[in-house]
């Protein structure tokens, strides 16, 4: 498992990332752009702290700066979803329209609040600006913009939002930022003892308060945070075969390979050396993946095309 805050780079355009995912998993995370994520092919939920909501190709879903939200696929067995994944920093036009930095929507499925002609309006300007970012064509940098910022205007005049004060605004950055301090020292010790008590104390706030941010945030508890670092890190290191089972589970901070074992029967339904096995036979299924990250970040042209691909099978006028 990687950490699960996520530092968004604009790398092409400043404060705009638009990427396409094949996602069967991707674990709750935060970050501090506000994101709007399409569903081109497959069936997948957008999972936040307060509901999964189920997606068919063309549903949109919006997500607000420093909010935990994960995406993973309807079902295990079938193809894994493609999403269409917009990130935005609260920055962007900020010189034209200040309050969009503390602007707060309602997160949610965008059918919630369109009526089927905006929505179909809306879902082509956003397939446009994915074009434009991924084709790349001269002066894609100022259509795009245009693209988001109709967008913008048309969230503002449809979906539920508030402005928040510069003080919440703030304790928000510095929730996020605690949570950043949390999971880079998870990352450093999980090899070794680790208690939440003592990251507790090193923040200066309660066990109880620190353990509700972290399943608030993550959807799931601080040890099985670690547990689930502790077993991606164990079969990444059961694919070197001079590496004993014994000695993998203590080089990843089990305190007892009998409780590796007990993990995998649990996650995988077998045992450590079933599942090394069946790795090197290839005959590893979806099901006795690790349920962390799966997911693919497909390439500019892979990406061209699944966007392509949506738009000749929906025929929308974009």
């Amino acid at each position: 498992m990687e950490n699960q805050f996520e530092l968004v780079g604009h790398l092409q355009i400043r404060h705009i990332r638009f990427i396409v995912n094949r996602i069967a998993y991707r674990q709750m995370h935060v970050h501090s752009d506000f994101e709007l994520a399409m569903l081109l092919e497959g069936n997948g939920l957008l999972k936040t702290a307060a509901e999964k909501i189920p997606m068919v190709p063309g549903d949109i879903v919006f997500v607000n700066s420093y909010e935990s939200h994960g995406y993973l696929a309807a079902e295990e067995k079938e193809v894994h979803p493609v999403f269409l994944i917009a990130q935005i920093s609260s920055h962007f036009l900020m010189d034209y329209y200040s309050p969009i930095r503390n602007t707060l929507f309602t997160t949610g499925d965008l059918k919630r609040f369109f009526d089927d002609q905006s929505l179909s309006l809306f879902r082509n300007l956003f397939l446009k600006a994915g074009r434009e970012y991924f084709g790349k064509e001269e002066g894609f940098q100022l259509r795009i913009i245009s693209d988001l910022a109709s967008l913008l205007s048309m969230l503002l005049e449809k979906v539920p939002h508030r402005l928040v004060s510069e003080e919440e605004k703030n304790r928000m950055k510095r929730r996020f930022d605690r949570i950043q301090r949390i999971l880079s020292y998870v990352d450093e010790n999980y090899s070794g003892k680790i208690r939440l008590a003592d990251i507790a104390t090193k923040e200066g706030i309660t066990l109880p308060h620190l353990s509700h941010i972290f399943t608030e945030t993550f959807g799931v508890t601080f040890q099985q945070y670690v547990q689930s670092k502790r077993m991606q890190k164990a079969i990444r290191l059961m694919q070197d075969s001079t590496k004993t089972l014994t000695n993998i589970a203590f080089e990843c901070g089990f305190s007892d390979p009998k409780y590796m074992n007990r993990l995998f029967r649990q996650s995988f339904s077998c045992r450590p050396r079933q599942y090394r096995e069946k790795g090197k036979k290839g005959m590893l299924e979806a099901s006795f993946l690790p349920s962390v990250q799966k997911e693919e970040f497909l390439s500019d042209d892979l990406a061209m095309g699944k966007i392509k691909g949506y738009i000749e099978k929906k025929n929308p006028t974009c």
